[in-house]
């Protein structure tokens, strides 16, 4: 499943370390099952702005709502907001755990969702 290993980063040097050893594959599964448990995420939509990219927050999502959409997501991404460049952040609880970037292309559909839930410019 990609989600585990986008997480593994994460969560396989901290079981390192407190297992003083290298942990097996059962004990990864375990320390994912319980992270992914308290999992939520963000999703930010990047807008071009002059010479850089500004990424603005356009959704926040449950585990629920990730366990919906966990084996197609960028399927998912293009059918509710279109296409563009979308970062995807995950958080155990309050703590970052990685962000996973996902680009479709095809027609933005989420371009009033900047201007409604950002302090942002609107896009061009």
């Amino acid at each position: 499943m990609w989600i585990k290993k986008a997480f593994r980063d994460y969560y396989k040097p901290k079981l390192r370390r407190e297992l003083k050893r290298e942990p097996t594959q059962d004990e990864m599964d375990r320390r994912f099952d319980e992270i992914y448990g308290q999992v939520n995420a963000i999703l930010l939509v990047g807008v071009n702005e002059g010479v850089a990219i500004q990424f603005y927050e356009i959704a926040r999502f449950s585990k629920a709502d990730i366990d919906r959409f966990r084996d197609n997501t960028e399927e998912y991404l293009f059918e509710r907001f279109g296409g563009g460049w979308f970062k995807l952040n995950f958080y155990e609880g309050p703590t970052f755990v990685v962000c996973v970037n996902f680009k479709p292309k095809g027609e933005a559909q989420w371009k009033n969702l900047v201007t409604e839930k950002s302090d942002g410019p609107p896009p061009s």
